[in-house]
């Protein structure tokens, strides 16, 4: 049964169908070095319904032909529906990357909870949780570019402290136009701390869009058991 809801999923070119199909979407996170299209052909065999491509410097990738070269594979069959993370801290650059991968991709992720150091320096990743409203932007500029009207825009966070933060961020986000968004329920200090699962279920109580769990995902148990804990929608 899970296989053939899978392959349905494979089916679908539009992201935001998975989220509305009434299942639980499974999804492969962005993983630097792993999430190429090698891999993403493989876990799309294992009920793997939407795969992320690993996150890509925005700046680098409109600039060089060369970084868009290695940076980013597809193939017209079965890499679908895929979505290209994007590290990004001006909204024309994002939007510029975002109408490079567009008619090979079915949506583009902003990065805002990668918390490496050299990321954060460069004002990317989980530094842009405290700059709402260059977020704000960034999603509004390709929302009005991109003239392709089933183009997903999501970002990826990580939480603050104070949560009211976190929610204020999203519901920002929401207004905007984002099309989900994915919570890694640990702040950016926290790296193998125990995920706040019930800081997910706060923020997916808060907004209408999708939120998508993560932190700690292993296996489809872990998936499921985590869907129960924050009603989470992948």
């Amino acid at each position: 049964m899970i296989g053939d809801i899978a392959t349905k999923g494979c089916q679908l070119k539009d992201p935001m169908d998975l989220f509305h199909s009434g299942q639980v979407v499974k999804i492969c996170a962005p993983m630097v070095r792993y999430s190429k299209l090698a891999f993403r052909t493989l876990v799309r065999k294992y009920s793997c319904d939407l795969c992320y491509t690993p996150m890509i410097v925005a700046a680098d990738f409109v600039r060089s032909a060369k970084a868009r070269d290695s940076e980013f594979t597809t193939n017209k069959v079965g890499d679908h529906p895929l979505i290209v993370q994007f590290a990004a801290k001006e909204a024309q650059v994002l939007c510029d990357a975002a109408r490079i991968v567009c008619p090979f991709a079915d949506g583009i992720d902003l990065n805002c909870g990668c918390p490496q150091r050299w990321a954060m320096a460069e004002g990317y990743g989980a530094c842009l949780i405290n700059k709402p409203e260059l977020v704000q932007d960034m999603v509004r500029h390709v929302r009005n570019q991109i003239d392709k009207p089933r183009f997903s825009v999501s970002i990826k966070i990580r939480i603050h402290e104070d949560l009211k933060t976190t929610v204020d961020l999203c519901q920002k986000a929401e207004a905007t136009g984002v099309s989900w968004i994915t919570v890694h329920g640990r702040s950016v200090e926290e790296r193998h701390q125990p995920v706040h699962y019930d800081a997910i279920k706060i923020i997916k109580q808060s907004v209408s869009i999708p939120i998508v769990a993560n932190g700690d995902i292993k296996t489809l148990r872990d998936a499921e058991k985590v869907h129960h804990l924050t009603g989470a929608d992948g």
